[in-house]
């Protein structure tokens, strides 16, 4: 059974009759959480540790066997039993994993469910991947599968509004916006967030731009998305500031090119697209973003650059991917050299 999406999940839980298996999955974590916590409350009581089992799936290696002994043994206690395998990554399950899993939801479990949760980016479910294939096929057939997508920008802004105005505090659509992109629209590590600068605050007051810089680590993506924009700005030492923070969180020298590289790939993809009156929803799909917001993003900056100003940067970065990879080259060295052409670049552009 396919739920749509959370609210067509929270009715079927409601109505009490629940399945044997659920599979859990996507980018919303916030979601995916709140779903399988929904259904544990409403499988096992508050406080009864005996008839709940919870495992990390994440590296693959879950005790299938004691999950069967435990969903299908005979309760000597009134209500059900659960158990519950956090983020499993399908591809690590192999074909032992698969194969159990398999023998697990072909036996009946009249009192026992099994919830699977695989958070994250769900690429796996995406690109069709035969584990996850395999995976979701099991599920829909022996119980229900729900996927959480992505929340748009929009959506992760108006959120983090909501949570700062039921703490207490007010939070701008400009600010609510720069955090959701900090936080790469993930609502759950949003949600902490909001709730770090409320206590900051005192929960009273407006969070500024000031608190969110000050206080919040942008994840490694929307890092990459500000070197973007600071190179486009030409800022040169607020670009050579992220690339040292990405530095000493110990991200490769060879990573950060890639990823602004694939900034200017999405510039030039946009601009594209604006010259050809291509709708974006058609663009999107085409060219594979979905969800995302980088294209967004692109779709925003893009106006800035000319097309000689988009080609030339490409150069540049091949230029700098070339040199990255001499075994000589420093990496650091390269980034700083690759930025700075960029900028100047970028200005006889717009001179």
């Amino acid at each position: 059974m396919i739920f749509p999406n959370l609210r067509a999940l929270d009715t079927h839980i409601k109505a009490g009759a629940l399945l044997p298996v659920y599979l859990l999955y996507g980018e919303e974590n916030r979601q995916i959480e709140a779903a399988r916590d929904r259904l544990v409350k409403t499988i096992v009581p508050e406080g009864d540790s005996m008839n709940l089992l919870r495992c990390d799936g994440s590296g693959g290696e879950v005790d299938w066997d004691g999950i069967a002994d435990l969903l299908w043994s005979m309760s000597f206690t009134p209500g059900r039993k659960c158990a519950v395998v956090d983020d499993l990554n399908p591809s690590g399950l192999g074909s032992t994993g698969m194969n159990k899993l398999s023998e697990l939801m072909a036996q009946p479990m009249e009192d026992g469910v099994l919830i699977l949760t695989v958070r994250g980016s769900a690429k796996q479910f995406a690109k069709k991947e035969a584990a996850a294939t395999k995976l979701l096929n099991l599920c829909d057939k022996a119980g229900g599968v729900c996927r959480f997508a992505a929340m748009t920008r929009g959506d992760v802004g108006k959120f983090a509004r909501q949570t700062a105005l039921r703490l207490g505090c007010v939070l701008e659509p400009e600010e609510a916006a720069l955090l959701a992109d900090y936080c790469n629209l993930d609502s759950l590590r949003l949600r902490q967030e909001v709730e770090k600068l409320a206590a900051y605050h005192g929960y009273t007051g407006k969070i500024l731009k000031e608190d969110i810089e000050a206080l919040v680590a942008p994840t490694v993506d929307a890092n990459v998305f500000q070197l973007g924009d600071k190179v486009l700005r030409g800022d040169f030492n607020g670009a050579m500031a992220i690339v040292d923070d990405l530095l000493f969180l110990q991200e490769r020298p060879e990573s950060i090119l890639t990823i602004l590289t694939m900034s200017f790939v999405d510039y030039y993809r946009a601009a594209a697209v604006r010259r050809a009156g291509v709708a974006e929803a058609t663009a999107r799909k085409e060219l594979g973003y979905g969800g995302s917001y980088r294209f967004t993003k692109a779709l925003e900056q893009c106006g800035r650059l000319s097309r000689p100003a988009l080609e030339g940067s490409l150069e540049i970065l091949a230029d700098a991917d070339a040199r990255m990879k001499q075994s000589a080259a420093d990496g650091r060295t390269v980034l700083e050299v690759t930025i700075l052409r960029l900028i100047e670049l970028l200005r006889r552009e717009q001179a």
